[in-house]
């Protein structure tokens, strides 16, 4: 008799890895095993790989780069399906650029840079795929990447496919509310001509004021919270007194106190409890509670680390 995991991968033509360790691919290099890693070799495979998913009710996570992310020291039940091969592609499409969600969104504003496109540079730098900065709608120095969106392919959990347009997408900060429970496949941009030359300045002065300001020597997941209405995590942070702060390998980075680091052999215990003790510490400090920009993968969504402050009074 076939068990559940035997359903999922019938017709699956794609990389299979059994307990496979998450820190592998994720850019905190921290998570234990996946039940399943999973990487479809074309949009049909994941197709139907959804939909054999969702019949047998497994819990499904999406990765792209692994970028923004932190994953549980016992890793996650189901199945993680990294979707950068079936999802890899740019193409033009009249005036449109048609980018796959598994592209390298660094690998696209140079793509684009280099074709005399207006419009990316700013993002330049950005870890991550297109699929996870348009799910987070991310961005920097003033731009966000659904300023130039247009429309997104995505699949419903159980592999039926669908369009959306920027209206329907519900763009927000850090947020795409109408991508809920969808999985990107791609994402169109409209972008308008430029100098190659000045654009080519631009996005290297961009990656050079990153270089500059966030402390790219260590692995981590980019931002640990969100900005505040009005404010900056990494200023509240700092001034809460929390900047170089340590547990284990995790560190509040003393060049940008919103990273928080590894350093060699952190563990996501390390990083929880800095979390806690940060977000602690802000409100006391600030009566402000910071909201994670970081996924949690692995963690009870009941736990301490998902809700708000014990004190609160409500």
């Amino acid at each position: 008799m076939k068990s559940g995991y035997d359903r999922v991968l019938e017709g699956f033509r794609g990389k299979v890895l059994y307990g496979e360790p998450l820190s592998r691919h994720t850019s905190y290099r921290i998570g234990g095993p996946a039940d399943l890693y999973l990487v479809p070799e074309d949009e049909e495979d994941l197709r139907g790989l959804l939909a054999r998913t969702s019949r047998e009710g497994f819990p499904l996570f999406i990765l792209g780069n692994g970028s923004n992310v932190l994953v549980h020291d016992a890793g996650v039940k189901g199945l993680v399906v990294d979707v950068r091969r079936a999802t890899g592609r740019i193409r033009k499409d009249g005036e449109r650029i048609w980018a796959g969600a598994g592209v390298e969104l660094d690998l696209l504003t140079a793509w684009s840079v280099e074709e005399g496109l207006d419009g990316l540079a700013e993002l330049s730098g950005i870890p991550g795929t297109v699929g996870g900065a348009v799910r987070m709608n991310a961005g920097a120095f003033g731009r966000t990447i659904s300023d130039f969106l247009t429309e997104v392919r995505a699949l419903t959990p159980d592999g039926r496919e669908v369009r959306l347009s920027w209206d329907e997408i519900g763009f927000g900060y850090r947020k795409a509310e109408g991508l809920e429970g969808l999985v990107v496949l791609s994402a169109a941009f409209r972008l308008q001509r430029g100098d190659r030359k000045a654009l080519w300045e631009r996005r290297g002065e961009v990656l050079r004021r990153r270089s500059e300001r966030q402390p790219l020597e260590h692995p981590s997941a980019g931002s640990t919270f969100k900005r505040p209405p009005g404010d900056y995590a990494g200023r509240l942070i700092e001034e809460a007194g929390c900047k170089g702060m340590r547990v284990g390998d995790a560190m509040v980075s003393p060049k940008h106190a919103n990273f928080i680091v590894n350093l060699g052999k952190a563990e996501a215990s390390d990083v929880w409890a800095l979390i806690r003790t940060v977000r602690e510490r802000v409100w006391e400090r600030f009566g402000i509670w910071l909201e994670l920009e970081v996924e949690l993968w692995g963690f009870p969504e009941g736990s301490y680390i998902w809700g708000s402050p014990r004190y609160r009074g409500r």
